[in-house]
């Protein structure tokens, strides 16, 4: 980006782009106010050093979308003339602005994307993902990156790093009460369900062909492959059940809800068929009761069916996909293997800055044809059971 770093421009923006520093203040114009969000936030406390919004955000760009250390951007800003920091200071300044950036994301998201901005009502829905990144060396350590992301602010609300050990869980972060956890399947055991809904929280996500054990009303045990057949011959499949963990006999006991639906001929083909190469590059064989079960859609839930008919928990589901786009924004468009820090503060402000860049650099540009994984027919047009 021209004019962000004097001598070379930032690859990202400057090559995708073109954009100098002055188109990025005016395409963040009107959409946000850089000052009184910077304010309102506790971003842009002491204006001694940093005197407004707009030289704090250039600060947080420089970080991240340069090759300068915290004490390569303090050389850099003394040079320029814009403040005299050491690089002790520019952490914190970075740090302090995490939600800031998290705000200016959620603005200039709901601007790029209006129909997940609208939401589902009155709800607060979020995202749980996590994702592996490996950065660049000799020594590659691959780590894991936790999010939450909050789809009514269209903003990451929680970002946790870790080895690539540490299990994926579904109340990573803080769980507000009457919000709903929306997840993969990489998040279907009870201890995480149970979690979210000892904090007043709720829950859907999505199921595996095997994990977790369900239950009927009596304790005797579920055939997925039996429940999906149903579900492909009545369209639909909504009843209550019990997701059992750990041991079969003491182990942990969840009241749930499932549904499941049917996949359309061609996506269920291609999911059966995306089951297989996962197998195949494994080096496991599927059995054909998961390959069969592979061109449904399975979700386990504990919104009420009274609230909550079936078109409503597909919507909301479809919704994950912002997630899953700001990981292709930020892997592809940015490059996430860079992430330099695992101080969850100065992490979260990385990858917002990060995600910031791609959605102004992208924002003249036509909406990507993306649709959330196992597409099925719009809700409305789903059969319900009679």
């Amino acid at each position: 980006m021209t004019g962000l770093l004097s001598g070379d421009s930032l690859v990202f923006m400057s090559e995708a782009s073109g954009l100098d520093w002055d188109d990025v203040l005016g395409r963040l114009d009107g959409l946000v106010d850089l000052e009184g969000s910077a304010r309102s936030s506790g971003a842009l406390r002491r204006r001694r050093l940093i005197r407004s919004a707009d030289v704090l955000l250039r600060f947080c760009f420089a970080y991240v979308l340069g090759p300068l250390s915290f004490r390569g951007v303090s050389g850099w800003a003394t040079q320029s003339g814009l403040a005299d920091l050491s690089d002790v200071a520019v952490l914190k300044r970075l740090r302090n602005s995490a939600d800031w950036l998290g705000h200016l994301v959620s603005h200039v998201l709901a601007a790029r994307h209006p129909e997940a901005a609208a939401g589902l009502g009155d709800c607060r829905l979020v995202a749980v993902d996590a994702t592996t990144v490996a950065p660049p060396g000799p020594k590659r350590e691959y780590f894991r990156v936790h999010t939450v992301f909050d789809l009514t602010g269209l903003c990451f609300r929680t970002v946790e790093i870790s080895d690539r050990r540490e299990a994926e869980r579904l109340d990573r972060g803080v769980v507000q009460p009457g919000e709903v956890r929306i997840a993969d399947r990489a998040h279907a055991n009870v201890a995480g369900m149970a979690a979210v809904r000892a904090a007043g929280g709720d829950f859907l996500v999505r199921m595996t062909a095997r994990q977790p054990r369900l239950l009927d009303e009596v304790g005797d045990p579920l055939h997925r492959l039996t429940l999906c057949r149903a579900a492909g011959k009545d369209g639909l499949l909504d009843r209550p059940v019990t997701v059992a963990g750990g041991d079969r006999k003491r182990g942990q006991r969840l009241p749930a809800r499932l549904t499941i639906w049917p996949l359309p001929p061609d996506a269920a083909e291609k999911a059966r068929e995306a089951a297989r190469r996962t197998a195949r590059r494994t080096g496991y064989t599927a059995s054909e009761a998961a390959i069969e079960m592979a061109g449904y859609l399975m979700l386990l839930s504990s919104l009420p069916v009274g609230q909550w008919p079936a078109e409503r928990l597909l919507a909301a589901y479809r919704l994950r996909w912002q997630v899953e786009l700001a990981f292709k924004r930020l892997k592809s468009i940015v490059g996430l293997e860079r992430l330099r820090a695992k101080d969850p503060d100065v992490a979260r402000a990385w990858i917002n800055t990060a995600l910031l860049a791609s959605l102004l650099a992208e924002l003249d540009m036509p909406d990507l044809d993306i649709e959330a994984p196992d597409s099925l027919p719009r809700a409305s047009r789903i059969r319900q059971n009679p």
